[in-house]
């Protein structure tokens, strides 16, 4: 089970539970509404049942619960306008009550969960904390690099690196203290799970030491209001890139991490 699709069936019979479950390829859970439903970023889809509620509202509740996860919203006969405005609004998928036959639930799961999965690898945004992910920062610091290149200017990049576990929670958390640090014209990234990227913009003498020290001020504030206390560890580290020595975006990255990988276990 461990490649298995994980579903939450939401406000729908037991019926529907059990043909999902009858396929290998699911791991199904059930909740009789979304107020029983804890946060779950390991959700890969969620099938819920409109039942009355605005099909935005819903969205938002179920974006709100897994993040990740693929929404299959499903609709009484005579409520298809809203089965629509969800799928407008992001629902990878639309199933209308008694309009379903057998074999059909597990097809469209399971293609919604591949969609949902290719819509995150293609994005820009990382759904959790806003910023720019990975492959929304990488053009735009190229861009930087090729206009160093240019001037002649040596380009900073900080790394700021989630210590232990990371939740979405933790990944929050941490992109707003950076936001506090950064300027305005600064680029924070997230570019794994854990770790963070700032392309220092402008003028690099003295940028380093000014974001740095206020990103440990933002940190001391931040852990001051946790009540009860849970701190939030960061380790951080800079690149220098110069257009005299150029290298690679993707050799800085892959040397970032790893000093910060072994920071990390010292």
């Amino acid at each position: 089970m461990d490649d298995a699709v994980t579903v939450m069936l939401v406000g729908l019979d037991a019926a529907m539970a059990a043909e999902l479950a009858d396929d290998e390829r699911f791991d199904v859970r059930s909740a009789d509404d979304l107020d029983q439903v804890s946060a779950d970023d390991s959700l890969d889809a969620v099938v819920v049942a409109m039942n009355g509620q605005g099909p935005l509202e819903l969205l938002g509740s179920v974006r709100g619960k897994a993040p990740r996860a693929a929404v299959v919203v499903v609709t009484e006969a005579g409520q298809e306008a809203d089965g629509a405005v969800a799928m407008h609004a992001g629902a990878e998928d639309h199933l209308v009550l008694g309009s379903i036959p057998v074999g059909l639930l597990p097809r469209a799961v399971s293609y919604a969960a591949s969609i949902r999965r290719l819509r995150r690898e293609l994005a820009t945004t990382d759904e959790v904390t806003g910023l720019p992910n990975l492959r929304g920062f990488v053009p735009i610091a190229e861009h930087h690099l090729r206009m160093a290149d240019r001037s002649r200017a040596p380009v900073v990049f900080l790394f700021v690196r989630i210590d232990g576990e990371v939740t979405d929670a933790d990944a929050r958390e941490a992109a707003e203290v950076l936001l506090d640090a950064v300027r305005d014209a600064d680029l924070p990234a997230r570019i794994t799970d854990d770790t963070f990227s700032v392309l220092l913009t402008g003028e690099a003498t003295g940028a380093e030491t000014l974001v740095l020290s206020r990103l440990v001020e933002a940190i001391a504030v931040h852990n001051a209001k946790q009540d009860p206390p849970r701190p939030l560890s960061l380790s951080v580290g800079s690149a220098l890139y110069e257009p005299e020595t150029p290298t690679t975006l993707s050799q800085i990255l892959e040397t970032a991490g790893r000093r910060l990988h072994d920071r990390a276990e010292d």
